[in-house]
């Protein structure tokens, strides 16, 4: 081996050296600041940690649901015809009876006005047939009067059979002219009872090309506006009571025989859940849809508590059981959620759990989800923890 053969391993040698040295450094580095971590995590001491255990209650089932107004019309014009006019917009606070719309009533205007006309025309042609009965009348009391006077002349043999044949005939003559004249009256009543119904029909049509509100509520849906075809049964508002509510929810099949008219229930709205309130079921539809093996469960909310189209929770009893519950001090806030403290035992150290909350009862809320039976839970003092905080258990 020469020289510079001896000079290059040594070298190399020296640089792998180093090379270990700094790995051996950064190693010891690492080492010194999980030693550090592990030195500086924060001690709390006499917390007070409770095991969490099933515990017997009555159990709550929890369904989704969709305020809507109790009451709610669609409100569709009985006549066709062009919009002249709409009078409200949607959010419109109407009265029972205030004017929605205006339809064209041209045509029907033209066609009352006719129908008048015929009835008119049908009761002076009626007066015309009340005084001809009038003239029948008299000529048969007249024919009847020489009628008896010629029979007792021919009795006495006064006057001829002809002469008594000639008056008989105009006797029977005048009592047909009197059926036929009441007969003709009867057909002018029924023409004049025709006319008048027509006359009645076009102040109907008439009253039909003003849309009215059926009741006082708002209007929450606009659906034509001037110059539209109104057709009928078609709407063009929805018009809703806003003093009165309920909310619907589909229920499981299983829970059938446990809900009736009657059967309080809580009700939690998503837009304020931290102030349920109680309801009582209305309504049950107890027909079962076979594709969702649900039923339609009704229970009407207290005034002014929600607005339609408004989600939110029924919870009701759903038979005996075990939950998980925990201590309502044991809970705190974090991110906009639920959570509590949990402590390891082993380690001893605080975690953050985030817990999906149920129905309250005595002071205990019922724990859906996020913590399992056994865990041990802080309750005091939950403002000094944070989520790795070594903890000290009070004795």
């Amino acid at each position: 081996m020469n020289g510079s053969t001896k000079m290059s391993s040594f070298g190399t040698l020296a640089a792998a050296a180093a090379i270990l040295s700094v790995a051996i450094s950064l190693f010891a580095c690492g080492e010194k600041e999980k030693q550090g971590a592990e030195v500086f995590r924060p001690l709390v001491q006499e917390v007070e940690v409770v095991v969490v255990r099933p515990v017997p209650r009555e159990t709550t089932a929890e369904t989704l649901g969709t305020v809507r107004a109790r009451t709610t019309a669609a409100v569709a014009p009985q006549v066709m015809g062009r919009l002249t006019g709409v009078a409200v917009s949607e959010g419109s606070v109407v009265a029972a009876g205030a004017l929605l719309a205006t339809i064209d009533d041209t045509t029907v205007r033209a066609q009352l006005s006719s129908a008048e006309g015929a009835v008119a025309e049908a009761e002076a042609a009626g007066e015309d047939v009340d005084r001809a009965i009038s003239q029948a009348e008299a000529g048969k009391a007249l024919a009847e009067k020489t009628y008896e006077r010629f029979r007792k002349l021919l009795d006495g043999k006064v006057v001829t059979q002809q002469e008594f044949d000639e008056v008989e005939l105009r006797r029977t003559v005048a009592v047909k002219d009197l059926e036929r004249a009441q007969q003709k009256r009867a057909q002018m009543i029924a023409k004049i009872a025709q006319a008048r119904g027509q006359a009645d029909a076009a102040k109907a049509m008439l009253a039909w090309t003003r849309v009215i509100a059926p009741f006082a509520g708002i209007i929450v849906e606009k659906r034509a506006d001037p110059g539209s075809m109104a057709v009928p049964g078609v709407p063009l508002f929805v018009l809703e009571d806003p003093r009165r509510h309920r909310i619907e929810t589909f229920v499981s099949e299983t829970y059938l025989p446990l809900l009736r008219k009657g059967t309080p229930v809580q009700v939690v709205l998503d837009a304020d859940p931290g102030n349920p309130f109680s309801a009582v079921v209305t309504e049950i539809v107890p027909a079962i849809d076979p594709a969702s093996r649900t039923f339609t469960v009704k229970a009407d909310l207290p005034a002014g508590r929600a607005r339609s189209g408004q989600s939110g929770k029924v919870r009701f009893a759903a038979g005996k059981g075990t939950v998980l519950a925990v201590p309502k001090r044991a809970i705190t806030r974090a991110g906009g959620s639920d959570g509590v403290f949990t402590v390891g035992a082993r380690d001893n150290v605080a975690r953050l759990s985030m817990i999906t909350l149920g129905a309250e009862f005595d002071d205990r809320v019922e724990v859906l989800s996020g913590i399992e039976d056994g865990a041990r839970v802080a309750l005091s003092p939950i403002d000094k923890l944070s989520d790795g905080a070594r903890v000290e258990i009070r004795r």
